[in-house]
């Protein structure tokens, strides 16, 4: 069994980051606001991209089963002739 190595501030940090970042996607997704929904993806993937720009491979970290189907969170179309006169 080898020893662990400590973590890294930056990687502690990293792995705090992503874990928020993860929480904001599912809370979005909880919301249905499809806007709310990139924003908070978007965090989440640009934080996995600098940590593996250095070097660090948070991949087991993410949940894979966050994922976004936007179709399925796009509102309804409004038909403006269905809706009642202004008085």
């Amino acid at each position: 069994m080898q020893p662990t190595q400590p973590l890294s501030l930056f990687e502690r940090e990293m792995r705090d980051q992503v874990a928020a970042a993860e929480a904001s996607v599912i809370d979005a997704l909880a919301t249905g606001d499809p806007i709310l929904i990139e924003a908070a993806r978007g965090h989440l993937d640009g934080l996995v991209d600098l940590a593996r720009r250095n070097g660090l491979d948070l991949k087991p970290l993410i949940n894979d089963t966050v994922t976004i189907d936007l179709a399925a969170t796009e509102p309804e179309p409004i038909d403006i002739l269905d809706q009642p006169a202004a008085s």
